[in-house]
């Protein structure tokens, strides 16, 4: 019988040393925490001065633009 891909995941993953393990672990967290947040875009875009301050920026011409960052 075909094993699930989570079956086979977790046989790979016990075959490993306990460190690698943490490892994977950790990835798995780190990946499953980027699928659960809100992406960055998705987030500015639904703050109407943040994107229409990214909209005019984008409008301004480079030569307006400073040099330097003031913050």
């Amino acid at each position: 019988m075909m094993n699930t891909l989570q079956e086979k995941i977790s046989q790979e993953i016990n075959k490993l040393p306990l460190n690698s393990q943490k490892e994977v672990l950790d990835f798995v967290l780190f990946l499953s925490r980027q699928f659960n947040s809100e992406s960055d875009n998705h987030y500015l875009s639904k703050n109407a001065e943040i994107k229409q301050a990214i909209i005019d920026g984008l409008k301004t011409p480079l030569e307006d633009c400073s040099e330097f960052v003031d913050w």
